[in-house]
């Protein structure tokens, strides 16, 4: 399930990808846990919205742990982490500013998104690679 290969950073990042995606599955709870930072409500809670949302990073969650055997050859996976997590934390950031009440989610989970992606993108298994190289 791990990376195997001679590259030290490569290996600690691939127990990051699994810790990560192992993470994922936790966020309905992190949800009940801190509603106001991760729950929308505007204009009233939509559950189904937030279960689809959900089984997105599951799906996410997997591909992060699938990757983990070999990071550099499921690079793509990373990149459209690092994509998706930025345009989803600017389209949210952009209602938590617009939408009345909804001004949490500027301290939740848009920074949360940004966060993930500029980790992913300094740790990328790509500049892992040359800089092993």
């Amino acid at each position: 399930m791990l990376y195997q290969g001679d590259n030290p950073a490569m290996r600690r990042f691939s127990i990051a990808l699994v810790l990560l995606g192992v993470s994922f599955f936790a966020l309905p709870i992190v949800v009940e846990l801190l509603p106001s930072l991760f729950r929308w409500s505007n204009p009233a809670v939509n559950m189904a919205d937030e279960h689809m949302i959900v089984s997105m990073y599951y799906a996410m969650g997997i591909c992060f742990m699938m990757a983990a055997k070999d990071p550099l050859r499921h690079s793509i996976i990373v990149d459209y982490a690092i994509i998706s997590s930025i345009l989803h934390g600017t389209v949210m950031a952009y209602y938590a500013l617009t939408l009345h009440g909804e001004m949490a989610h500027m301290w939740g989970d848009v920074p949360f998104l940004y966060a993930l992606a500029i980790g992913l993108y300094f740790y990328h298994p790509r500049r892992l690679a040359r800089a092993a190289a």
